[in-house]
């Protein structure tokens, strides 16, 4: 979670800094940042959704889940 919240904060401070700057090609960076962050918390969230799935197979391998993106 704390690393989420952290990733929040940086989308906020993209926005923010997107909002009051004037140059094109700077805002155009701060949105894909603002991007990348989202990505990256949205992975962190999925992981954890499916680490719950996780279950010891017989031969004492683990099986986990697939990884699948949920969008909001």
């Amino acid at each position: 979670m704390v690393e989420t919240q952290l990733l929040a904060d940086l989308v906020q401070s993209c926005r923010l800094l997107a909002y009051h700057q004037q140059n094109p090609n700077v805002r155009d960076m701060l949105h894909d940042l603002e991007e990348d962050f989202l990505q990256k918390a949205r992975d962190i969230e999925s992981g954890k959704r499916y680490a719950h799935r996780e279950q010891p197979r017989q031969d004492g391998e683990t099986l986990r889940a697939a990884s699948i993106l949920w969008f909001s």
